[in-house]
């Protein structure tokens, strides 16, 4: 067998391990974690996943890139209902996440660095957790480290690879509103990768730009066929509407100094910098990791225009980081092997990761089985799930959305500011048949209603039917509003 046969079949084999851990571990996780819909985003990728399982192109929300809803109506055909197909979904794009960033850590910073990446991917509680959700963001994760990696392959050794990156990063682009961004970055990261001399390189990029623009193009038609506004991110607008500059500084502020070293965690923020300041020599591919800068920044200017620092928004960037502290990790075991005891001190960076993220593990886990208020609304479930079977359909007054998906009813919600008098006239003014009062969301955003969780409390035009009390602090009264 000669090197290159070597070196690939050792490639395979680091690959195939890994996804087996990661599966191992994600199934684990699962099972010990039982999920259901935590935001109304997720319900609004299931409603259009409905829609596109009956071929209804144009009876979407226009607010929701495509990709993931469509792929979620392809795997309900092999799953029972729409809201494990979208968990489906969201597992094996995560799952799969671990072929490109191998790629790319490797082509960074060696074949160690890149097992132990993916090793941290793998065992990763942060992103177990977000790979057994109904949401894009597991499926935004495997488009952004593809579409980066196969760019590198494309502009240095052109080919097919020329044909597949553009279209990585237009299913980016129909996943996440930030995909748009990074396309457009794609261009900037080219000529940071391979310079402005080399001619050869420079007109890949100029074919890459050309079929992403027509990519872009045929999808602003079928957006004005969909909204009657021809552009190729309809979200993008609302976006910029609700712009605030001040919020814009906070999540900047917040994001650096917050997000990014909680997320990271002691371990990986450590040996972070050893992994990006300490000297290599010449086999450092400098203009390969400025390129993935590139996008990493791009990644994180747009995310300040949500105005919000949660972390899932730097979801990429937090993993593209890890690689350089996996070569940081990698580089201090070297050099602790060399010193006195050095059998035992080199396996100590590569301890303390692994023993980090399973306490992690750990604590995520255990709370859910320690009699606490579970991470998740399943109480929302469970009354849902109640009021389909026991009760006739009709309109469900809640605060969060969730309950009315579980029940197959459709529902609207109070305003914050609300007394409970001011509610339940917008109940019946909304034609309301039942209220649904939760101690974990309306008791503290809508305090009006918080009297609600005491049937005894309640007036005469509310007919108590059913309390849920299965978790610590995790109540759900379900009333019928009557005429009086």
């Amino acid at each position: 067998m000669d090197r290159d046969s070597q070196q690939q079949s050792s490639v395979t084999r680091d690959v195939l391990l890994l996804l087996l851990l990661a599966l191992a571990y994600r199934a684990a996780f699962l099972l010990a974690m039982p999920r259901v819909l935590d935001t109304a985003d997720a319900i609004h990728y299931l409603e259009s996943a409905a829609h596109l399982s009956r071929g209804d192109f144009f009876g979407i929300d226009p607010k929701i890139p495509i990709l993931y809803p469509l792929l979620t109506a392809l795997a309900h055909l092999v799953f029972t209902d729409f809201e494990h197909a979208g968990m489906a979904v969201s597992f094996l794009a995560s799952l799969l996440t671990i072929a490109p960033l191998y790629g790319l850590a490797r082509g960074m910073h060696g074949r160690a660095a890149a097992q132990v990446a993916c090793l941290a991917f793998a065992i990763w509680p942060w992103l177990a957790d977000y790979a057994c959700r109904v949401g894009n963001e597991a499926l935004g994760t495997f488009w952004w480290f593809l579409a980066v990696w196969l760019l590198v392959r494309a502009l240095r050794r052109g080919g097919l690879w020329l044909w597949l990156a553009p279209g990585s990063f237009f299913a980016l682009h129909l996943t996440r509103p930030e995909g748009t961004s990074a396309m457009l970055a794609a261009v900037v990261a080219g000529f940071v990768l391979c310079g402005l001399r080399d001619r050869a390189a420079v007109k890949r990029i100029a074919v890459f730009g050309a079929v992403c623009l027509a990519l872009l193009a045929v999808n602003a038609i079928y957006v004005r066929a969909l909204t009657g506004v021809g552009t190729a991110n309809f979200r993008i607008g609302f976006i910029l509407e609700e712009f605030d500059f001040l919020r814009f500084a906070q999540t900047a502020a917040k994001t650096l100094s917050d997000v990014l070293p909680v997320m990271l965690g002691p371990v990986l923020l450590l040996f972070l910098g050893v992994g990006l300041f300490v000297p290599r020599g010449e086999e450092r591919d400098l203009r390969l990791e400025a390129c993935v800068l590139v996008f990493v920044a791009t990644q994180w200017a747009a995310s300040l225009f949500v105005l919000s620092p949660a972390p899932r928004y730097l979801m990429t960037c937090i993993i593209a980081f890890s690689t350089w502290s996996a070569y940081g990790i990698v580089f201090v075991s070297r050099q602790a092997a060399a010193a006195r005891y050095g059998r035992i001190l080199r396996l100590i960076p590569m301890g303390a990761l692994v023993a980090t993220m399973l306490f992690h593990t750990l604590i995520t886990v255990g709370a859910e089985h320690l009699g606490r208020q579970p991470r998740e609304p399943r109480e929302y479930k469970a009354a849902g799930l109640w009021m389909k079977e026991h009760l006739a359909p009709g309109l469900i007054f809640c605060r969060k959305p969730q309950i009315g998906y579980y029940a197959a009813m459709p529902s609207t919600g109070p305003d914050l500011a609300d007394s409970l008098d001011a509610a339940l006239a917008r109940a019946r003014q909304a034609g309301a048949r039942y209220v649904a009062v939760d101690e974990r969301y309306t008791a503290q955003d809508v305090p009006g209603l918080r009297a609600l969780l005491d049937p005894a409390h309640a007036p005469a035009s509310l007919r108590f039917l059913k309390s849920f009390e299965d978790y610590p602090k995790s109540r759900v009264v379900v009333y019928e509003l009557t005429g009086s």
